[in-house]
């Protein structure tokens, strides 16, 4: 038996009301193929079965599914923890009281890619960062946990503490902070989006001092493709694409050569207890640097086709300096 997974993504749906240009899953239209209610909670009872710490309902925008209130209530039945990540602009405060009254226990995330209109709607969409603001609000107003979500990219990097600012001012527990890897649609707008490993490194030093000058303040939640840790897919954590495809996580959608299974045909606590973790390249393992990050984001040199993640290698080899 493994050691359960720490948090699980599940890609309720792949319908969304926005069309963000770094969206790994290419979101918009709904899947022909999303889980049926009954499927959903035999997943949600694996959660519980296995022992993960929390199910993550992603999209997509989660709140445009018809059965996300029976969702939410069926978890909180079983006792499973969930967290909703949304873009916040079908938070209304009719909707956010329904889901206090469903389950009030819900972490909630907002996904902002910017402390600004200009920096955020780039990327989401002219006016969706006042909804999302708006959305924030109707949150902390009903007393739920909320967390910003952020993924930095070559244009928001160096506003990481205006947004850390723009957090604490909303009264929001925590910031989430990833980084971008150019899958899906993403792809496609990997020139605006992507930085050299060197240009990285850069803005890997800059964003893990700024958090350690606002370690105090707020709650930081950081992926390990930016604290520049072991990549974590496969080993703590897991996503469920929208037809019940399990990958160690949601960027690997587009590599089926690393699906783990499918919840459709086997219990994802079968799925998670005969998965192998993808291997870091072999030439890390003979680094003095590699028990530190591991050979970097799994995701990055299988969707690049790199030997190893040469922004992480930088950072943690020459730490380059800002500027």
């Amino acid at each position: 038996m493994r050691k359960p997974p720490f948090i699980v993504e599940y890609e309720i749906t792949t319908q969304c009301n926005f069309r963000c240009i770094h969206c790994y899953c290419e979101a918009g239209e709904k899947s022909k193929r999303e889980l049926t209610f009954e499927e959903i909670k035999k997943v949600i009872l694996d959660m519980k079965t296995l022992g993960v710490g929390a199910l993550d309902l992603v999209g997509g925008e989660p709140l445009l599914h018809p059965n996300l209130l029976d969702v939410l209530a069926f978890a909180k039945e079983v006792g499973q923890r969930v967290m909703i990540n949304t873009n916040g602009s079908l938070a209304t405060p009719e909707m956010v009281r329904k889901i206090k009254r469903t389950n009030p226990d819900v972490l909630v995330g907002v996904s902002i890619e910017g402390p600004d209109p200009e920096t955020n709607d780039y990327v989401r969409g002219k006016g969706n960062f006042q909804r999302a603001i708006e959305g924030i609000r109707n949150f902390v107003r009903e007393g739920f946990e909320v967390t910003i979500l952020n993924v930095m990219n070559k244009r928001n990097w160096m506003k990481i503490e205006e947004t850390i600012k723009l957090a604490k001012s909303l009264g929001v527990s925590a910031l989430y902070i990833d980084r971008f890897i150019p899958v899906g649609r993403g792809m496609v707008h990997s020139l605006e989006l992507d930085m050299t490993p060197l240009e990285w490194s850069r803005a890997l030093r800059h964003i893990n001092e700024v958090i350690e000058k606002y370690s105090g303040e707020i709650t930081f939640h950081v992926e390990e493709s930016i604290s520049g840790k072991p990549c974590p897919a496969g080993i703590t954590h897991a996503s469920i694409l929208v037809d019940g495809t399990v990958v160690p996580c949601g960027h690997f959608r587009y590599s089926k050569e690393y699906y783990m299974g499918n919840v459709r045909e086997k219990s994802f606590v079968e799925i998670w207890n005969e998965y192998s973790p993808v291997p870091s390249p072999q030439e890390c393992t003979h680094c003095e640097l590699f028990r530190a990050c591991g050979g970097g984001c799994k995701a990055y040199y299988v969707v690049h086709g790199y030997p190893k993640d040469e922004a992480i290698c930088t950072f943690h080899g020459k730490m380059a300096p800002v500027g």
